[in-house]
């Protein structure tokens, strides 16, 4: 075999198309939710879910837990269908294939923990 004939070895690694979570939570996500009532519906939406699932756990019921999908996303689906409107993400999230449907759900509770986050700073500021 010659040497012109063995391939080489990327000198960088292959750029992706697809960024990570934090650049999606950043880029895409975040762009998403501007809507003060959108948001807010997001919120209850992890809120509900939460207590949803300790309850159905701890109940007689634990296979009610397998609807906590459900519970955590209508509140969001209806914020943007009512609210956001965002012509070029489309009414049907629940139908997205752009990025996995794990960082949807993980976004809407990294979304209340910057919520949360933004509001301690702002109480410790001084007046």
């Amino acid at each position: 075999m010659t040497e012109a004939s063995v391939p080489k070895a990327p000198s960088s690694p292959p750029h992706t198309s697809q960024p990570g979570f934090a650049g999606f939570y950043r880029e895409h996500f975040r762009a998403e939710h501007q809507h003060p009532a959108n948001v807010s519906l997001h919120v209850l939406g992890v809120i509900a879910s939460a207590a949803w699932l300790i309850w159905a756990i701890s109940s007689q019921m634990p296979w009610l837990a397998l609807a906590y999908p459900v519970v955590h996303a209508v509140p969001g689906l209806l914020g943007h269908r009512l609210f956001e409107r965002n012509a070029a993400v489309g009414d049907v999230r629940v139908l997205r294939r752009d990025f996995p449907m794990a960082w949807f759900i993980l976004g809407n509770h990294v979304l209340v923990l910057d919520l949360m986050l933004s509001g301690l700073r702002r109480l410790r500021r001084p007046l």
